[in-house]
């Protein structure tokens, strides 16, 4: 069973980087607390094995998961890869982690800090980790990735805070704060991608339909609604407008 590599203690900044590296014992349910967490997370395991397909038809060589905290989308990846290596600052989350994916190899490290060699491989995934940081934590970050990336390789992304997501635009106009602390627009995105070499060759939009936070709250990801809505509404036209997004770029 591949152990857990310790290359470098957490970071101490006051940001995104430190916000969960005491709560490996705590994420999980948390997530399994909030219903759209909980229908994001399904669609997502719905959606990932025929995009990955797509780009990777004879399956993955190497496959790094950035930021994989508890191992929620290692544990869906690692599976189609030959070698799977995982990172997080949080030695909490990664013993979760390895708990779900025994044949991955763990690392503690800060890729944004530290120049270690990993090598290079040809997909690389970061979930829940853009829309939350910082700025400066996201131009780090993929800086990061985009070095460990062969070229022509490719980064799998989510996209899940965005101020311009249909119900998150309605909220504002009838007096709500679901935008408070939202501000990565698929432009944005796009450009911080453009930035550092990448390009987006593939998007899926979840939750495009959904235009009340109480829809968000109760709708089953399994229902007749939203499967007939997901469908009606995958095309990558409805990203500006989708809570949630899940999104390929390859390294030019």
């Amino acid at each position: 069973m591949p152990a857990i590599d310790t290359i470098t203690s957490a970071a101490a900044d006051d940001d995104y980087r430190s916000s969960h590296v005491a709560s490996g014992d705590t994420y999980d349910a948390r997530l399994a607390d909030s219903p759209f967490d909980n229908y994001m997370a399904a669609w997502e395991q719905r959606l990932l094995p025929g995009l990955i397909r797509r780009f990777y038809p004879d399956g993955i060589d190497r496959y790094l998961d950035f930021a994989c905290g508890t191992g929620r989308i290692t544990q869906q990846i690692a599976p189609l890869a030959k070698h799977s290596t995982a990172v997080d600052i949080s030695p909490g989350m990664l013993e979760q982690a390895r708990a779900k994916c025994p044949d991955t190899r763990f690392l503690v490290a800060d890729l944004t800090q530290d120049s270690i060699d990993i090598g290079q491989f040809d997909l690389a995934s970061a979930f829940r980790f853009f829309g939350n940081a910082q700025d400066e934590l996201r131009e780090g970050a993929l800086g990061a990735i985009v070095r460990r990336l062969a070229p022509g390789g490719h980064l799998l992304i989510n996209s899940h805070r965005n101020p311009r997501a249909f119900y998150a635009v309605f909220e504002k106009m009838t007096g709500g704060t679901a935008m408070a602390g939202m501000d990565l627009t698929l432009p944005k995105l796009r450009g911080l991608l453009e930035r550092h070499g990448l390009e987006i060759v593939a998007l899926r939009p979840i939750g495009a339909w959904m235009y009340r936070t109480r829809i968000m709250l109760t709708t089953q990801p399994d229902a007749p609604r939203a499967l007939r809505n997901e469908a009606l509404f995958s095309s990558p036209l409805f990203g500006p407008i989708a809570p949630d997004a899940l999104i390929v770029a390859r390294k030019r």
